[in-house]
């Protein structure tokens, strides 16, 4: 009886091994599991690299001048610019994780992210375009209009990036081949920034009318606030309605061209890319339980706020930073090349970081980024009109800012490996959508809550053209883009020192699952 129990016990561990063994054979046939260990081409990486640009230049578009433009060219107050985008970040709260719910669940021939990545393209689009249209309308009637675009925009943008962003671990399940791709993917992600800036900037310039200020009227030096509601003090001989309608139409053309890149992106990471299929799948489709499982899950918690609090410190800079060099330093005329400074330094600092990522190891690095940025920080309360320090700020400054795209996005498959290995399930498309959701968070949140403190600080009204402010305003933007970022980038660096997951645990992360998808076979 006994020896009858352990042939049939022999012969069923037999079959399920053979039966793993074909799987895997057939997944390689089909192009599904990658062979050689995982590794993957140059050709391939950069593939699935060109589809996280789309995201950044146009969510960067947004966060670099979205603000100017609803208040100087679309003429609305700062409180209803608020409540545009608070509002907004209220509507990604529901649909960011939805979306991650329903991407887990999605099943086609084509794939199970692929098929996100390309259908929402046109949708977005539109809602893009409509987000830079001055429509005439009454001023509470433009609240509504860039409310509901802004919404459904945000909405098909994390269509896109909750897919594309889970690809990273349906590529290959080699740690050192995804965070190369993440590697290509970043530098494309800090590309698409600069193009945001670029493109924008030019047609500002292009399109966008000068005002000639009578500096003999307007003391820059001067201590005294204006009076709020004299905008004459503010504004020297103001632009026409046709000018503000000319700098409109640049930001329609800009939004156009952007509009044509994002197409282009999304085809080539559709074709160009493809989907590893695992043994390790994910069983339980419940919407409840599978959230409750990813958010009991500590590691995910402590690197999710770390990566909060960085997001939030950096966007507060970015969406002041062009009010601030206009109003603040007098320097509103070297922005668009500050921006361009900044960007460079960061792409161009990228294999920096990855090569300290590879010595250090990612926990260290990510701190280390983190600091570089607090010391630079504290130089802007004290600047003034010295414009070189200015660059050098912006130069160090990118080089802090790399961190931010590579590292968090980096780490985040080790939890989602770690995860795997507890449970045994798959849920990229959850981890990943809160991911996208907190980042939409960061950059609603810091430029609807700047939109306040202006509010509050008695910004004044005026077309495109505005010479001054008053002195509240200037103030305002310095404490803005200094002591709330420095206390969030401390905020992020606690929670990265509580991050359970350093070198060792990867390692030992890396060998448990080769045991489980290699010696099983």
């Amino acid at each position: 009886m006994n020896e009858t129990e352990s042939d049939d016990s022999c012969r069923e561990s037999f079959n399920f091994k053979k039966s793993l063994g074909i799987k895997k054979q057939k997944f390689e046939q089909d192009g599904l599991m990658i062979k050689n260990e995982g590794k993957l081409s140059i050709f391939q990486k950069i593939c699935f690299a060109v589809g996280g640009l789309p995201y950044q230049m146009c969510g960067n578009a947004l966060g670099l001048f979205i603000s100017p433009f609803l208040l100087e060219v679309s003429q609305i107050r700062p409180k209803q610019v608020s409540v545009i985008l608070f509002s907004g970040r209220g509507w990604d709260a529901v649909t960011d994780p939805l979306i991650g719910f329903f991407v887990n669940r999605t099943n086609t021939r084509f794939g199970k992210l692929r098929p996100w990545i390309l259908f929402p393209v046109p949708f977005a689009i539109f809602c893009y375009i409509m987000i830079w249209y001055v429509p005439d309308i009454s001023r509470s009637s433009k609240t509504i209009w860039y409310l509901v675009f802004y919404c459904f925009f945000q909405t098909f943008l994390s269509c896109l990036h909750v897919p594309y962003t889970s690809l990273t671990m349906y590529l290959t399940p080699d740690q050192a081949e995804r965070d190369s791709a993440t590697g290509y993917r970043m530098v494309f992600e800090v590309l698409g920034v600069l193009l945001a800036a670029v493109i924008q900037g030019i047609m500002i310039s292009i399109y966008g009318s000068t005002v000639n200020c009578d500096v003999t009227t307007l003391n820059l030096k001067s201590t005294t606030p204006f009076p709020y509601n004299d905008s004459s003090l503010i504004s020297n001989n103001l632009n026409d309605d046709s000018d503000t309608n000319k700098l409109s139409e640049g930001y329609l053309i800009s939004a156009s061209i952007m509009s044509l890149i994002y197409l282009i992106c999304c085809l080539t990471t559709f074709f160009g890319t493809k989907e590893m299929k695992d043994v390790i799948t994910d069983h339980n489709k419940e919407f409840f339980k599978s959230f409750k499982s990813v958010f009991s899950h500590k590691s995910y918690i402590t690197l999710l706020l770390a990566f909060l609090f960085n997001s939030l410190a950096v966007q507060l800079v970015q969406s002041n930073l062009a009010l601030f060099c206009k109003y603040t330093v007098d320097a509103g005329d070297q922005y668009q090349y500050l921006i361009i400074v900044l960007l460079v330094s960061s792409i161009l600092s990228l294999p920096l970081w990855q090569y300290l990522m590879i010595k250090l190891g990612k926990k260290t690095t990510y701190a280390v980024g983190l600091i570089l940025l607090i010391p630079n920080l504290f130089v802007l309360l004290y600047i003034e009109n010295t414009i070189w320090l200015l660059y050098i700020v912006c130069v160090i400054s990118g080089m802090g800012i790399a961190v931010n795209f590579l590292l968090p996005w980096s780490m985040l498959p080790d939890v989602i490996d770690e995860f795997m290995i507890k449970s045994g399930e798959r849920k990229e498309s959850i981890f990943y959508s809160f991911y996208v959701f907190f980042t939409k968070l960061a950059s609603g949140v810091a430029v609807a809550a700047s939109a306040l403190v202006l509010e509050f600080s008695g910004y004044i009204d005026c077309p495109d053209g505005c010479c001054k402010q008053p002195i509240t305003i200037s103030l305002a933007l310095r404490m803005l883009i200094v002591p709330g970022p420095i206390i969030l980038l401390l905020l992020s660096l606690i929670f990265i020192w509580k991050h359970p997951i350093d070198e060792n645990r990867r390692r030992d992360l890396k060998e448990r699952l080769y045991e489980i998808r290699h010696n099983q076979f």
